[in-house]
């Protein structure tokens, strides 16, 4: 527990020339806890337990109380209504005495002292609001006390210090500070809740749609807190498929209220380290008004092309569509970033392009590459968990997958297991019929390629392997299942 700081003993007089106050001064022990508000809430609690227990312990924790007496009550008050006891001053005594805690707290005569000073209940939600406040004070201050040593222990770690200090800020301003323990009695209550949801979803998504329609039925979408791995070797169409996922994303959601789907989509960031935003977007445009890229480069459009791609432009426009093309990003400044992305404009789903070009300071991984991608991976599942939002990070697949001419398998992912470790869903892209030249370079075997998908990993599902299409003059992926269920209609 934090204790406040003391003001000073013999404080100076405060002059024009001397207005600084020391942190002991500045921090008074009435800033940083309300014994006053914490005996309310207590209050409260014995004497109307019915009506108030429930709303104090879905907000407070036994350690948002500074009396380590008040944290005692707040705790027994919490485990007899859960054990669906009676509650008055005898029983909470009985019940600290039979744990041997009676004579450290004071009761039964702080007991007695909580009911005299009850008056109503009616506002117990703004006591529950000051102790709560007064609290993520307290853990404010320890995250800033946090900071200083940071500073001093690690002054050549900049990007760490900073990353941690974005961290522990986050944390109390997102309210991180209860108990995350909680019992099996109510997970299972949740678990049930769940199920009664799924069935009326009458076969909808979990999460979001990725335009394939055998994907949807294997992964049930992708759902928040997921990493997903999609990796393969250089010039497979990563981005390509990538980009497909994001533009079935951006283009339309599922809207409860009206049973109806609606325009624009989920809101999508972007991060690119290796192509810029322009390039980018000339291959979303070139995708999405089926106008061949290459076409597009040399200047070789008709009148009727140039139209359709600035109608198609105006669709994009409405996307909810954040990109950053920044280079050279360590997993620390890719963090801040998507933190302060997802904090302005509220994305549903990440894409990042690729794992393989982020880099991490740490003094572990500066010498050891399977250490630095191990830290990479582990920071990205643990930003999709602290988002929750669904990471689509693209990775590549090592040369020995190439020369053993068969299709990739998880140990082909590159340079550390711990990606295979850390993804709830890993995608192998693979294109079977590839053909190579005299010289050794890929030959194109029409406009439209034969590609697998291989779900090779998925931690709450099956693994399968999918066909689907690769358009390459528009650089499109496209769902075979899909084109063969319009045809019949």
């Amino acid at each position: 527990m934090i204790m406040p700081a003391s003001p000073s003993a013999n404080p100076k007089p405060t002059t024009k020339r001397n207005r600084t106050m020391s942190a002991g001064e500045a921090l008074s022990p009435t800033v940083l806890y309300s014994a006053e508000a914490e005996k309310a809430v207590l209050g409260c609690m014995m004497a109307q337990p019915a009506e108030v227990i429930d709303e104090a312990t879905m907000t407070l924790s036994k350690e948002d109380f500074f009396v380590p007496a008040h944290q005692e009550i707040f705790a027994a008050l919490r485990e007899m209504h859960n054990a669906t006891q009676a509650i008055d001053v005898m029983t909470v005594h009985q019940w600290l005495t039979d744990r041997k805690m009676a004579e450290a707290v004071g009761s039964p005569g702080i007991l007695a002292e909580l009911l005299v000073g009850f008056a109503t209940h009616l506002n117990v939600g703004s006591y529950i609001r000051i102790v709560k406040d007064k609290s993520l004070l307290r853990c404010l201050q320890l995250a800033c006390s946090t900071i200083v040593s940071d500073i001093a222990e690690m002054p050549d770690s900049v990007p760490s210090v900073l990353d941690r200090a974005e961290t522990a800020i986050f944390q109390v301003t997102n309210q991180g500070l209860t108990n995350s323990t909680v019992t099996a009695r109510e997970e299972i209550d949740r678990a049930i809740t769940l199920i009664e949801d799924f069935q009326g979803r009458k076969g909808r998504l979990l999460g979001l749609q990725t335009g394939f329609k055998k994907l949807d039925e294997l992964t049930a979408g992708w759902k928040p807190g997921e990493m997903i791995v999609l990796a393969a070797r250089p010039g497979q169409g990563k981005t390509a498929l990538a980009l497909t996922f994001a533009k079935h994303a951006l283009e339309e959601r599922y809207d409860e209220a009206s049973d109806a789907w609606k325009k624009p989509g989920h809101p999508v960031g972007l991060f690119s380290l290796e192509m810029t935003n322009e390039q980018l977007m000339l291959r979303m445009l070139a995708a999405y008004g089926s106008e061949s890229l290459q076409r597009i480069r040399q200047g070789d459009l008709d009148e009727h092309s140039l139209q359709k791609l600035r109608m198609v432009a105006q669709d994009m426009k409405e996307w909810p569509l954040y990109l950053d093309d920044s280079s050279f990003l360590t997993i620390n400044q890719l963090r801040g970033k998507a933190r302060r992305m997802k904090d302005r404009f509220g994305i549903e789903l990440l894409v990042i392009d690729y794992l393989q070009l982020l880099r991490s300071e740490s003094a572990q991984a500066k010498d050891n590459r399977q250490n630095e991608v191990a830290e990479i991976s582990r920071g990205i599942k643990a930003l999709a968990k602290e988002l929750a939002i669904p990471i689509i990070i693209l990775a590549q697949l090592n040369r020995r997958s190439e020369e053993a001419k068969a299709e990739p398998a998880l140990h082909n992912l590159r340079e550390s297991g711990a990606i295979e470790q850390d993804a709830d869903v890993v995608l192998l892209l693979h294109r079977p019929d590839m053909e190579k030249d005299q010289d050794g370079n890929e030959q194109q075997q029409g406009p439209i390629i034969s590609y697998f998908l291989n779900i090779a990993k998925q931690r709450n599902g099956p693994t399968e392997r999918l066909n689907i299409n690769f358009h390459a003059p528009y650089t499109r992926f496209d769902d075979p299942l899909r084109h063969e269920t319009r045809a019949r209609s």
